[in-house]
């Protein structure tokens, strides 16, 4: 967090905290948002904290991550008095209390909205697609009915629902919460009496639905008071508001400056952007900083579906280096390299088998996105317990190795096959296993290492990872039509087939300790000199388009939806840059691109080079 400077912006949520008065602050990058958002939950806290509490009422605070939850706690020193929470467990903590209203949401909207939505891709024919909609029309009427007889029911923070169950999911508790909101002014009501005040931080990733919900529980003159913190040109999630105001009579407030980037990158994010006029305002307003376009002829691909083949992967590897060479940037180690895709990321880090198998035929939507967020099964037993203990062992760091064990590893538990021997004894055993682990590691294959760990108690495998072990490999050809829903066996067995190293680099990327990540991965983070790749044919995902974004009249008009998310994730990784920012732009006229960027006066004829 920056060094607190009231602004014009701050007293004017003051004077609306004051006057019981909804309002929507648009921050910039590098605004001080959390800052800001911090300071107005104090002034709260200072005028009414002492009637909020004899009333039993708290102050609310919204936000997107775990992580910004536990930094804002720590600005208010972890006062019960305010409840920070993600969104999703915030609206849980009130659908909760409704039952009877969850089943009349699921019967009267969510699951008939499903339904409806299934039917599109059903048209009667034999088509896998056709075929798998029929299966969930069917599944999902079962559980319509089903919902009837349940009591209760539960959260579980996954993307996974049974209805049938009364387990919902993820996205349920948006569309649960959404529809109460909207339709149940007893509801709107309560939430309102529990929390006077309710401030949403990064709305711009908040529903719009749940902005639309919050704004009729703030409707009217006084209290609750909505108050939202954000800003429309960092949102880059799909589904989530982007743009957003406050309830009816509310004030929009900008917050115009930015404690975060030199002013040459100031400058290039006011040119791009244009509704907000920032400046440099803390001791960024001492660097001057710089910003470069380089222009790189891009190469036509030249495998299926418009992809690069191996060789020109490299190659464009190959001229990144030469960029940063040139740049003088080599080997520094505080140059952050940001890309769209994780393919070339993998690449230079060593997983790209892996990053390939996860993104490939045998990966189905759920399984991708549980391997870039780290979470898929059949890789946690490496991530949480097996490589930290390679690492350990490596290391020769014998304490962390027994830490590990003993808060992870079943045999090692206060309570398992180890809790009788002594100290000493565990720590010759722990030496022992571990050592067969690092040789195993060397020489063997993921299969092998889980199976000896789970002969072994090392790690406590779920019962998917266990059943995948225990089964045959299946032997017979993957073909897309008959094997749609078991496609993860054939992810399994891949994957036991592959060396251990692979997802050791991949667990390295994770834990932030490499240079390079992904433009959506910076979100929120800052660093002292950023390179920004844009190659439309790396990333090889349609809805975004650089080169069209940046040159359309080079490159092509991009459609309406192409340069909303492109242009906002440019925008959020311009603006992870505090002092020096580099941009790589891989285009097929690198001459009329250099001339249009100059033309639209997004940077001046010396921040502009063509790669020869």
């Amino acid at each position: 967090m920056v060094a607190w400077v009231e602004s014009e912006a701050d007293s004017r949520v003051r004077k609306c905290l004051d006057d019981r008065r909804s309002f929507a602050m648009i921050a910039g990058a590098g605004a001080g948002k959390t800052t800001s958002l911090v300071d107005a939950l104090g002034r709260v806290r200072d005028r009414e904290g002492i009637v909020l509490r004899r009333h039993g009422q708290r102050i609310a605070c919204i936000t997107f991550t775990n992580r910004a939850v536990e930094v804002i706690k720590s600005g208010l020193g972890f006062d019960d008095l305010y409840l920070v929470s993600t969104l999703h467990g915030f609206l849980w903590g009130q659908i909760s209390h409704f039952h009877e209203d969850i089943r009349q949401a699921l019967r009267e909207s969510r699951i008939p909205t499903l339904i409806a939505k299934a039917r599109e891709d059903d048209n009667g024919g034999k088509s896998k697609k056709a075929q798998t909609a029929r299966a969930k029309i069917e599944r999902l009427t079962e559980e319509l009915a089903a919902i009837e007889s349940i009591g209760h029911f539960e959260y579980a923070d996954m993307a996974f629902s049974d209805y049938g169950k009364g387990q919902i999911g993820h996205d349920d508790v948006i569309e649960i919460a959404t529809y109460l909101f909207a339709n149940n002014a007893t509801f709107r009501r309560i939430t309102g009496l529990r929390f006077p005040y309710i401030f949403v931080d990064e709305a711009q990733d908040t529903f719009e639905g749940i902005v639309a919900g919050l704004n009729l529980v703030g409707a009217g003159a006084g209290l609750p008071v909505i108050g939202y913190f954000g800003d429309p040109w960092q949102q880059i999630y799909d589904r989530s508001a982007g743009a957003f105001g406050p309830p009816d009579g509310g004030e929009i407030i900008k917050k115009t400056e930015n404690f975060r980037c030199s002013k040459s990158v100031i400058r290039l994010l006011n040119a791009y952007r244009g509704d907000v006029e920032q400046y440099a305002a803390g001791e960024n307003s001492k660097c001057e900083g710089s910003v470069e376009f380089l222009l790189v002829k891009a190469e036509e691909p030249t495998e299926p579906r418009k992809r690069y083949s191996e060789e020109q992967l490299e190659r464009a590897l190959a001229r990144m280096d030469a960029a940063v060479e040139d740049w003088g940037w080599t080997g520094r180690s505080d140059v952050m390299k940001l890309f769209l895709a994780r393919q070339m990321i993998a690449r230079r880090l060593g997983f790209a088998d892996l990053n390939r198998l996860f993104t490939g035929d045998y990966a189905s939507s759920r399984a991708q996105d549980a391997f870039e967020k780290g979470e898929h099964f059949l890789l946690k037993p490496f991530l949480s317990i097996i490589c930290p203990l390679i690492t350990a062992q490596d290391q020769g760091d014998d304490r962390r190795i027994i830490s590990l064990l003993r808060s992870d590893s079943p045999a090692f538990a206060v309570d398992g096959l180890n809790a009788g021997k002594s100290l000493k004894l565990m720590i010759e055993m722990s030496k022992t296993l571990v050592g067969q682990l690092r040789a195993l590691w060397d020489t063997e294959t993921i299969g092998t290492m889980l199976r000896f760990c789970v002969d072994k108690q090392i790690i406590q495998p779920s019962e998917r990872l266990l059943e995948h072990l225990d089964r045959a490999p299946r032997s017979e050809p993957f073909d897309e039509d008959l094997h749609n829903f078991d496609k993860g066996d054939w992810l399994a067995d891949a994957l036991f087939q592959m060396s251990p190293e692979p997802v050791s680099r991949y667990a390295g990327y994770l834990d932030d300790n490499t240079a390079y990540s992904t433009q959506h991965g910076v979100k929120g983070e800052e660093y002292k000199k950023v390179i920004v790749v844009y190659d439309d044919v790396e990333a090889a995902w349609n809805q975004y388009s650089f080169s069209k974004t940046l040159t359309p009249q080079t490159s092509g008009e991009p459609t309406d939806r192409q340069l909303s998310v492109t242009q906002k994730l440019a925008y959020v990784s311009f603006s992870r840059a505090r002092e020096d920012l580099r941009v790589l732009l891989f285009t097929a006229d690198p001459e009329g691109a250099r001339a249009e960027l100059i033309g639209s006066k997004l940077i001046v004829p010396d921040q502009i080079r063509i790669m020869e």
